[in-house]
């Protein structure tokens, strides 16, 4: 039987408050979840609209301590918020408040006495982040129970310290479009009573399942590159708010516990000493919180602290301390785990809540430490920029727009960028100041810089000796996730450290990043006039035409002008006309072929993209193809077949989407893969076939249909497994090697008997294996710069490698290699490949364009499209969708 006293606890505590932390007092003007959407916070897996509308109610309940910032909407039209939390008293001078931060963070120029009075006036600031996969769907609920409990609990002094200390940021829901998709499929699938089975219907989501966004992206893995517009605004406030303690909250596996650091090795060198030794503070509180409430938790295994791009890992570019927090995944409401213990959505919502209040209370405690690392690492950045070279100069001669495309992604990621005032001096040589940015080393973000631009970011010599010796063993590696990224690899520009240069011009600013066009819709949408650019200067009048040199920028604007109705034709070779040289897929809009308006509307194309514009009154070519040539092909808006659905892998398809429909502006038709064979493919001239295994899907009759649709004029495009698939169904005249360079459909070697004393690990390898795979890596590979594949290129790009995939060089009777990987010495850029590995990866294929018939296969051995970053080969892929039709 109840005393008096704990009845009267009870009675005042909603029910839902007593499963957070038990004795807590709520304030009942805070809404809890049950009065605003009807269930509390650990019984149903609320919808992404209720979400929000309850994070609406407790800032409308509490106004005077609460701040609710939209920061964007998601591809489907959700809202992203943050809800910042805060004493009445500081929220009150909120503006002033994130005066004092941003001036903390820039430590240049800040004298010892004014860091003094910052650190003793100014919060912590902790950034609570949760569920930026749609699927993970614990740390929607935590969120909402976090800052409930941060605003109705009274009495706590816990709370109250919280309060005083810091600034909370609570970010509910980081892709809304993946939770709705889970939480749709996840209702249609339920039985009566939730199911346990981890095999039945609502554990088994169809493809792609609710982890990506709209466009199938693991938004995190975004963070630097910022393709999607979930991330674009969720950078802004990171950068707005400045957090110094960023927790990102998901799930994982339904059997594990619960996972919070410190990290598995390895860790990235350009992350501070302080940074990774405050994690244990932050581990020790997170166990005793967890220990007392009999949770069980691990440390210091999977989870690593490497690649830069996560959501918890790019704010450590700047000084603070990002954190990732994993829960076993129950997948709906129950789920029995292999160890017959029950796991129910509610434990995840639990636990999670548990450790990121306690996170918010350990930030609070340690409030001036904090501060106090943060600022002596980014003093320590802007040193380092003092002491060794200046600046890195971003360069390329054959694309400006990609340098420049590349200058705005550092912009967008808060770092300073200089456009070149005149030549730019590097050695010996004189760089044009249209193609070339400066990057001052001596700012505070100069580890960030150096982690996205550098070559190569290594990994601990340890580290990579275990994973040498489980691989020889056939176990699995430890690797999380890449070992190379480096962005002037993958975006073909170089990047040049140099002294500091006389030729700094204007900065670069966010406005100058944020019209990039491919964000929202394009030109000729409903209406719109165009997501921006450059202000629209005037184009002279042309007797003859324009030239559009091609290239990131070019292709663009090309697309835009085929969608509009321009009449284009490219370049099939090289030429030089009135002194300058242009290079194969140069774009020619002849003035006769084309309306009166054409240079209004070709003025407004190449200001949203950014695209040269070079006007020609004489079309007399001196040296090179003329401009009448037969080897100029007249283009046409290619109609594009994207195949969608399984078998193809989510993340490979919806990256071929977002790269043909918002990168490029290209309108895209996209089929499900059990559909493909009721569409009609004479109406398409082109059908990319994303990453996957298509043999289940498409039968020897579609396989004949294809190639009639080829030998017809259609263009076929395939990549990574999908090349594989096309060499196995005979469309493809080349095959994928087993380790040791045997061909696939070769029998396995037969055992033979030793006559010397055997080697152990060769004695127990299997005889039949895949190649060694490859970490995440980038290759050097060198490309064949007169075919009309390689145009906007130089000759040579950086690819990156995943996997075991090794495609033998196209015989010359069958078609051309217009891409391979280099010779041994000068094989790997970028990252950890394998000692096995290379012989058999060195002058293999990487790009195949195999004519048929009127038609042509062009065949990648890898993704084009990985990431959204990969922006050379993104290139080569939209060459062959805008290039290839007609060939």
């Amino acid at each position: 039987m109840l005393s008096t006293l704990a009845l009267a606890a009870a009675i005042q505590l909603p029910a839902q408050a007593q499963e957070l932390v038990p004795g807590t007092r709520y304030d009942p003007d805070i809404p809890t979840l049950e009065e605003v959407a009807g269930h509390g916070f650990r019984d149903v897996v609320t919808p992404p609209d209720d979400v929000i509308r309850y994070m609406e109610a407790l800032a409308a309940a509490a106004p005077e301590r609460t701040h609710l910032i939209q920061y964007g909407e998601s591809w489907e039209g959700r809202p992203l918020v943050v809800l910042v939390i805060g004493s009445a008293e500081r929220m009150s001078r909120l503006e002033e408040v994130k005066a004092g931060i941003a001036r903390l963070a820039d430590p240049r120029g800040l004298s010892d006495e004014e860091a003094e009075a910052l650190i003793a006036e100014l919060p912590v600031v902790t950034a609570l982040m949760h569920a930026i996969h749609g699927d993970e769907i614990s740390p929607g609920g935590a969120a909402m129970a976090e800052a409930y409990h941060l605003l109705a609990a009274t009495g706590d002094p816990d709370i109250d310290l919280i309060l005083s200390e810091s600034l909370v940021l609570i970010d509910p829901l980081e892709n809304p479009d993946g939770r709705n998709r889970f939480v749709y499929q996840n209702q249609v699938a339920q039985a009566r009573w939730p199911d346990e089975a981890r095999v039945s219907a609502e554990h088994d989501p169809p493809w792609p399942g609710g982890r990506g966004n709209h466009y199938l992206f693991d938004l995190n893995r975004d963070l630097f590159i910022q393709s999607q517009v979930e991330t674009r605004g969720k950078v802004d406030v990171l950068l707005e708010f400045r957090p110094h303690i960023v927790a990102d909250l998901h799930e994982m596996g339904g059997d594990a516990t619960y996972f919070f650091p410190p990290t598995a090795p390895p860790s990235n060198p350009w992350f501070g000493e302080r940074q990774v030794a405050l994690m244990d503070v932050f581990g020790e509180a997170i166990a005793a919180r967890f220990d007392e409430r009999g949770f069980a938790y691990f440390n210091r295994d999977v989870y690593d602290l490497f690649y830069p791009g996560y959501v918890d890992m790019w704010p450590m570019g700047y000084g603070a301390l990002g954190m990732t927090y994993e829960q076993a995944g129950s997948g709906g409401l129950r789920l029995r785990q292999s160890d017959d213990d029950l796991l129910t959505y509610g434990d995840g919502v639990l636990h999670h809540f548990t450790a990121a209040i306690e996170t918010a209370l350990t930030s609070a405690r340690n409030r001036e430490r904090i501060l106090r690392d943060y600022l002596a690492y980014l003093r320590e950045g802007v040193e380092l920029g003092e002491r060794g070279p200046a600046e890195i100069v971003l360069h390329s001669a054959h694309d400006p727009g990609m340098a420049e495309r590349l200058a705005l992604m550092l912009v967008e990621n808060g770092i300073e960028v200089f456009r070149a005032s005149g030549p730019v001096s590097v050695g010996d040589r004189a760089l044009s100041p249209e193609s070339s940015f400066i990057v001052p080393l001596a700012q505070p973000a100069h580890r960030f810089i150096h982690n996205l631009l550098d070559a190569h970011v290594p990994m601990e010599e340890e580290f990579v000796r275990r994973q040498i010796e489980r691989r020889a063993n056939r176990q699995p590696d430890e690797i999380y996730d890449l070992t190379a990224w480096s962005q002037p690899l993958l975006w073909d520009v170089e990047a040049i450290e140099t002294a500091a240069t006389d030729a700094r011009g204007a900065p670069l600013t966010t406005d100058d990043a944020a019209a990039r066009p491919e964000v929202g819709d394009h030109p000729g949408e409903d209406g719109d006039s165009g997501a921006g650019g450059g202000s629209t200067a005037p184009l002279p009048e042309a007797l003859v035409g324009y030239l559009v040199p091609w290239g990131t920028n070019g292709a663009a604007a090309v697309a835009e002008a085929l969608r509009e109705g321009v009449r284009v034709r490219a370049a099939g070779a090289e030429f030089t006309l009135n002194g300058r040289r242009f290079g194969v897929g140069t774009a020619i809009v002849r003035a006769a072929e084309n309306g009166p308006d054409l240079r209004q509307r070709l003025a407004g194309i190449a200001a949203r993209h950014r695209a040269e514009v070079v006007p020609i009154d004489d079309a007399y070519v001196r040296e090179g193809m003329s401009l009448g040539s037969r080897r100029v092909r007249g283009l046409r808006e290619p109609r594009v077949l994207l195949v969608y659905d399984a078998p193809g892998g989510s993340y490979s398809v919806g990256w071929a989407r977002y790269v043909l429909e918002r990168r490029y502006g290209q309108r895209t038709t996209a089929v499900r893969a059990s559909s493909l064979g009721r569409a009609r493919l004479s109406d398409f001239d082109v059908v990319v076939f994303p990453s996957g295994n298509y043999g289940s899907a498409v039968g020897d009759g579609l396989v004949d249909g294809l190639r009639a649709w080829l030998r017809d004029g259609g263009t076929l495009i395939t990549m990574a497994e999908s090349s594989r698939w096309a060499s196995r169904a005979g469309l493809l005249a080349t095959e994928t090697e087993r380790r040791g360079g045997r061909a696939e459909s070769d029998d396995p070697p037969e055992p033979g008997t030793p006559e010397q004393p055997i080697e152990y690990l060769d004695a127990i390898s299997p005889e039949d294996e895949s190649p060694e795979g490859v970490p995440g890596a980038i290759l050097r590979t060198l490309l064949d710069t007169e075919h009309w594949l390689t145009a906007g290129t130089d000759g040579e790009i950086g690819v990156l490698v995943q996997g075991s995939r090794v495609f033998r060089p196209i015989t010359l009777d069958e078609g051309t290699n217009v891409g391979r990987y280099a010779d041994l010495e000068s094989l790997v850029l970028s990252g950890i490949v394998w000692e096995e590995s290379r012989p058999q990866l060195a002058n293999k294929a990487f790009l195949i364009h195999q004519p048929v018939g009127r038609g042509q296969v062009v065949a990648f051995a890898e993704d084009p499209n990985y990431r959204a970053y990969t922006e050379a080969t993104q290139l080569l892929f939209m060459n062959a969708v805008l290039l290839g039709p007609g060939r």
